[in-house]
């Protein structure tokens, strides 16, 4: 499966070191390193003078209360959600709110208005909409088949089987095109890259928040596994977030 598109080549250097190293698959055990011991869950000064500020009076208003109420749900009933559901989810995301000087300016922030992130989607249950993997387009605000049929079995698996994977409408699958950052920053483009999947998740989770509906971000999953599934190389383009969405 390919796009037919340029994508710039791997990353250079140590950033493509720190990917390929923190990889999970089940063809070799992880070995990363870790610190001697937890760090503590807060910091503070306890020496210096300090203004206590009193719980805030949320205003009214869907905002407010979606980051009030926001948390990661896991457990999803099997029922569909709406096309018109999923496209405002859609929108939520990655949703073009302006050009400017030949950038799509969207509703998720990124660095340098690159936008490293596509969006492929595992969809289960949306009505009206078959079942098989998906790609954004967003030039064309199209959804683009890639592979019809049920395929909640194989992104459960390849998600450390994880149930919300399959009984959740939809899976979001973040991926990163590196070059697209890297080319102008470097190895430090891989940073900017997660703040911008960070960015979009975010927006999923309020946005499903607001319309009811359940989100659970996820980053334990089996690169090569989900990658496979989407006809990534894992170089030039690999997974590096996943979001389960359905009712609950």
């Amino acid at each position: 499966m390919s796009s037919g598109s340029e994508k710039g080549g791997p990353m250079p250097g140590i950033a493509e070191q720190f990917h390929q190293n923190t990889v999970y698959s089940r063809k070799k055990p992880f070995a990363g390193s870790r610190p001697s011991r937890q760090a503590e869950p807060f910091k503070e000064y306890p020496n210096s003078k300090r203004l206590k500020l009193e719980p805030p009076d949320l205003p009214k208003g869907s905002l407010w209360q979606a980051l009030k109420n926001r948390r990661s749900r896991r457990e999803f009933i099997k029922e569909p959600i709406t096309k018109e559901q999923l496209a405002l989810l859609l929108w939520a995301c990655q949703g073009v709110t302006s050009k400017i000087s030949g950038y799509l300016l969207r509703t998720a922030p990124s660095a340098g208005a690159l936008y490293p992130v596509e969006t492929y989607l595992v969809i289960n249950r949306v009505q009206g909409i078959d079942p098989g993997i998906y790609h954004w387009n967003i030039q064309a605000q199209a959804l683009e088949l890639l592979k019809q049929g049920d395929f909640s079995r194989e992104i459960e698996s390849a998600a450390l089987n994880q149930d919300m994977c399959r009984n959740g409408s939809v899976v979001f699958v973040f991926s990163a095109i590196f070059a697209r950052s890297t080319f102008k920053y470097s190895d430090r483009g891989l940073r900017y890259i997660y703040m911008d999947a960070g960015h979009i998740c975010q927006n999923l989770y309020l946005a499903c928040e607001d319309m009811n509906l359940g989100c659970c971000g996820i980053g334990a999953f089996f690169d090569d596994e989900v990658n496979d599934l989407f006809g990534l190389d894992s170089r030039e383009e690999s997974a590096i977030y996943l979001a389960a969405v359905g009712k609950y």
